[in-house]
């Protein structure tokens, strides 16, 4: 990460307004770009990488389209810049909330960035690092293909993700639902 923080000094001196883990639960690979995902995702999307852009630089316009498929969001907090914060309720369809802390490590214009969950000790969950790349295809114009790739703290996490939680269809859901909003005409304010 070439001298910068990583999620790991994140984890481990806290943020304004979050208390500083003691013993942060971390795993080398989460952070580590060279380790291979737990969970990959690639959707080409019919939409410009500008649209979908857009898709994330609007509170309003995330919470149309953060979470799976039945799911609502309040975003509290988007400060879609290195080191910036995202703070989101996802709401469940049977009303049960769940709360989230992103920081984001690296953010691109128009070309991707990353993020680490916080994880949740209500869930029992160590953090997990996601890198999203957006890529136009020069030869499909009006083409985008975003690849979504996760890494989790632990073995347990990344079963517990993919199997309490169906993280695999629930991050399928969630780019259909971005693919949907970037191509609506909705930008940001």
């Amino acid at each position: 990460m070439g001298g910068r923080a990583g999620p790991r000094a994140a984890l481990s001196r806290g943020w304004p307004g979050t208390a500083p883990l003691a013993n942060p639960p971390y795993d080398p690979r989460v952070g580590e770009p060279d380790g291979a995902p737990d969970l990959e995702l690639t959707r080409v999307m019919a939409a410009p990488a500008a649209a979908i852009w857009a898709a994330w630089l609007d509170p309003s316009a995330v919470a149309a389209w953060w979470g799976p498929d039945g799911f609502t969001s309040t975003v509290r907090l988007l400060e879609l810049r290195d080191g910036g914060r995202f703070e989101v309720v996802m709401h469940s369809p049977d009303g049960t909330d769940y709360e989230n802390l992103y920081l984001f490590d690296e953010v691109r214009p128009t070309r991707g960035l990353t993020y680490v969950h916080q994880g949740s000790e209500e869930w029992g969950l160590g953090p997990s690092r996601t890198v999203v790349l957006l890529d136009e295809d020069e030869a499909l114009p009006r083409r985008t293909r975003v690849t979504m790739r996760t890494s989790y703290a632990s073995d347990e996490d990344r079963r517990r993700h993919l199997e309490d939680f169906h993280a695999a269809d629930g991050a399928r859901q969630l780019l259909e639902r971005l693919e949907r909003v970037a191509t609506s005409g909705r930008r940001a304010r």
